[in-house]
């Protein structure tokens, strides 16, 4: 029985000695594969690591770990120690694992857009967005509140006892409407219908086309005004039946408010 326990006892302590040597040996693996070689400790990737892991989540969950590698193999940008700049930053790239861990991986975090939605809008005013006609020369000059005119021009077509014709009008819808902001030229619409909101005496406002022949001088912006809420109704509605102008106003520059207009007034 002694002799038994005896046996036991040594099988024991070969085992250690054994696991000692050869984590001995694992220990010593790199600096042999140096071969006499200077070598230099590195960062790498502990596991695999998926882009736009954070720096803070690479360096909080120990994803990385150090390595001894030859000095003449290390690339520059190679990372020996942990940068904390790099904690605001994300991977732009994959990492597999025991690859070098280099500066040049990380990227500028994308901004939130949680805010970039948000306009301001005037107390006691409605954002209204509608695409109007707008000389690029014009366009390139307005910005956020500056303050504009808006145009209205529609088809009204007129009944008379022999025939009935259609005469394009014009008139200022908004005298004057605060800027919040103004985009992109929007695509030139299908040509729609219009009818005139009112209607001198003597004539009957009905439903007609537009007309499709744009100026080639001026595009179609899409322009976000703050008005009230009876002038946005107004703007809407012309928005959907005609064709909507803007007019950057001056310094202490109005916009004088009149009848429609017609091609007989503008060549007399």
């Amino acid at each position: 029985m002694r002799r038994r326990i005896l046996i036991l006892l040594a099988a024991l302590a070969l085992a250690a000695i054994s696991g000692m040597a050869v984590l001995s040996y694992a220990r010593s693996a790199d600096r042999r594969a140096l071969s006499g070689k200077e070598g230099t400790w590195v960062l790498v990737a502990s596991r695999h690591i998926a882009a736009g892991t954070s720096g803070a989540d690479i360096r909080g969950r120990g994803l990385t770990e150090r390595l001894l590698v030859p000095t003449v193999t290390v690339p520059a940008g190679a990372m020996t120690t942990w940068d904390a700049a790099l904690d605001r930053l994300r991977l732009g790239a994959d990492l597999q694992p025991r690859q070098l861990i280099m500066q040049t991986l990380f990227v500028h975090a994308p901004p939130s857009p949680s805010h970039t939605g948000r306009i301001p809008v005037p107390r006691k005013s409605l954002a209204v967005s509608v695409a109007l006609n707008v000389a690029p020369q014009v366009a390139g000059n307005i910005t956020p509140g500056d303050e504009v005119a808006v145009y209205y021009t529609y088809q009204l077509r007129v009944l008379t006892e022999s025939d009935r014709d259609t005469v394009p009008m014009t008139e200022l819808l908004l005298p004057k409407a605060q800027v919040i902001t103004i985009g992109e030229a929007a695509p030139q619409p299908a040509a729609t219908t219009a009818a005139s909101p009112s209607a001198p005496a003597g004539v009957s406002p009905t439903p007609g086309p537009t007309t499709s022949n744009q100026q080639e001088t001026t595009q179609r912006y899409v322009v976000t005004l703050a008005v009230g809420d009876t002038d946005a109704l107004r703007l809407v509605h012309a928005a959907q039946s005609g064709s909507l102008y803007l007019a950057l106003l001056g310094a202490d520059a109005t916009a004088s408010t009149g009848p429609a207009v017609d091609t007989s007034w503008v060549v007399r």
